[in-house]
């Protein structure tokens, strides 16, 4: 068990959140269990330069807002929202680095599929300059990443105890329980479905609150209004 006066730093974790799930709270949570972090911030994307069509911020926000209003140790920060144009993590990850200075740990968290995807990103071999890398593990999904971003990571690979040692450069692993949620099928349950048959099939990865704000707001497009 991680005692409080061992936690330094906090963890970062971004995404669109369209619909925010238990899967990111569990993820967060996972994050939370492995690394001696003082809290994880939920960033939510203003304009993902990988995704495009994803629901009005206000909304997503909103339902953030709900979803971590019992979790003391989830907050959610809004730079992201508040930025012009794409949404670049390099320059999240920047400017989070600027605000905290030189020697605040910070750990960017990621699922296997950010992990393997990584090689994509806006200069992705300068993230380790600014921050951590924690990569969540899950059975059954694949982990193979191209060679170079093997070559590039593997003389920083480390334990997740250590990320409070340092402020950044780090590369760590950890494992967290299976987890169903996936925030695309969500939308597509309620979109093709009445509201209630759609909850039922995804039964547990909503929020009450969540669930019943995009009821309220029509989101998704579900039928039975």
């Amino acid at each position: 068990m991680i005692t409080p006066e061992l936690r330094r730093g906090f963890g970062i974790l971004g995404g669109t959140f369209d619909p925010v799930h238990s899967g990111h709270i569990s993820l967060a949570k996972a994050a939370m269990a492995a690394m001696p972090l003082t809290r994880v911030e939920l960033i939510p994307a203003g304009e993902p330069w990988q995704k495009s069509g994803i629901t009005p911020g206000i909304h997503r926000l909103n339902m953030l807002r709900i979803a971590v209003e019992c979790e003391p140790l989830l907050r959610i920060n809004t730079m992201e929202l508040c930025r012009l144009g794409a949404t670049y993590t390099i320059d999240t990850v920047r400017e989070l680095r600027h605000e905290v200075g030189p020697a605040m740990p910070l750990v960017l968290i990621l699922g296997m599929d950010q992990w393997t995807n990584l090689s994509t990103w806006k200069d992705w071999q300068r993230l380790t300059d600014y921050v951590h890398l924690a990569i969540t593990t899950r059975e059954g999904i694949d982990s193979t990443i191209p060679a170079k971003q093997e070559i590039w990571a593997r003389p920083r690979y480390a334990q997740p105890e250590h990320v409070s040692l340092e402020a950044s450069g780090l590369i760590v692993r950890f494992s967290m329980a299976p987890h169903l949620a996936s925030a695309t099928r969500i939308r597509n349950a309620v979109a093709k479905q009445p509201f209630a048959k759609a909850m039922q099939s995804v039964d547990g990865w909503l929020p009450v609150g969540v669930s019943r704000y995009i009821r309220e707001h029509a989101l998704y497009q579900y039928h039975d209004r």
